[in-house]
């Protein structure tokens, strides 16, 4: 059974993002984001395992692998 379930409109601006695709119910965006502690290493290996990988952009994952090793030089 549903509850309702007030956000402010930062949180309502952001859930679509988090989203995996337009069937994505809001519970399961808030169960998906928001984690029970991980007690042991253990329990912090099950949730990890758990979760799909990461999405990469790929054109700044790039442009980080060119310029790796590059000393950044502050003006003065």
């Amino acid at each position: 059974m549903g509850k309702k379930v007030a956000n402010d409109d930062a949180a309502h601006k952001l859930q679509p993002s988090l989203k995996r695709d337009s069937r994505d119910a809001f519970s399961k965006v808030i169960t998906r984001k928001v984690h029970k502690p991980a007690k042991t290493c253990g329990e912090l290996l099950d949730a990890m395992e758990g979760e799909p990988p990461p999405r990469l952009d790929l054109h700044v994952l790039g442009v980080l692998a060119k310029q790796r090793g590059r000393r950044y030089h502050m003006k003065k």
